[in-house]
């Protein structure tokens, strides 16, 4: 339908995608994971006119998170994200930003999602994918009428989420790449936590998931 634009930056100490997207006609905004240097993000809202209404985050990561504060103080809007990975928020530990850069981030959530919730906003629906493996709360944002796949950490082009941190498991990422991002429809666009884009058509072609599985089998 195209009614929904997207910004894309790419920020923080592991060169995180930061997504803002906004509805064409009302300029609501929403910002998926806000790695960091909130300045900066609140620059691009702020000359577009954009209208901020929520922060959704994919997992509990620090390298997603560090700018959250920044945006609630400044708009005073609500934090989306898994039960799952709430611990992560308040731990920098879990959420590695006390082991990886020597930081303690922490922040928190005011809505937690299931399995298939649908948040209404932008004017459209927004689905919550549970996609776990990369964390125990790893999830994916889904526009169905946008064709928008919004997966964090969960699936890169041709390439997954590492599961060798706190709340990773490889058979849960293998599963939930291939049961639940690989059978949308080929033409949705993925907007992953780090590199380009990709679609599902794409990785079903190449991701190694998809060719493991096809090998070895799902259990394999």
């Amino acid at each position: 339908m195209n009614n929904i634009g997207i910004y894309v930056m790419t920020l923080g100490p592991v060169q995180t995608n930061v997504y803002i997207a906004y509805n064409k006609k009302s300029l609501e905004c929403l910002i998926v994971d806000p790695s960091a240097q909130g300045d900066a993000i609140i620059n691009v809202i702020e000359e577009n006119k954009l209208k901020p209404m929520a922060i959704l985050l994919t997992h509990g990561h620090f390298d997603h998170i560090m700018a959250v504060n920044d945006l609630v103080e400044r708009y005073n809007i609500k934090v989306y994200i898994s039960k799952h990975d709430d611990e992560m928020l308040s731990d920098s530990h879990k959420s590695g930003g006390r082991s990886f850069i020597g930081n303690g981030y922490i922040t928190k959530a005011d809505v937690l999602l299931d399995d298939g919730d649908i948040l209404n906003l932008l004017g459209t629906d927004i689905k919550f994918i549970a996609t776990p493996g990369h964390t125990k709360g790893s999830g994916c944002y889904y526009i169905e009428d946008e064709k928008l796949l919004f997966s964090g950490d969960t699936v890169f082009r041709e390439d997954c989420g590492r599961t060798d941190l706190y709340g990773g498991d490889n058979p849960s990422i293998i599963k939930s790449i291939y049961e639940k991002v690989l059978t949308l429809p080929e033409d949705v666009n993925i907007l992953p936590g780090h590199m380009e884009m990709t679609t599902v058509g794409h990785e079903k072609k190449y991701n190694p998931v998809a060719i493991y599985v096809q090998e070895h089998g799902i259990n394999g």
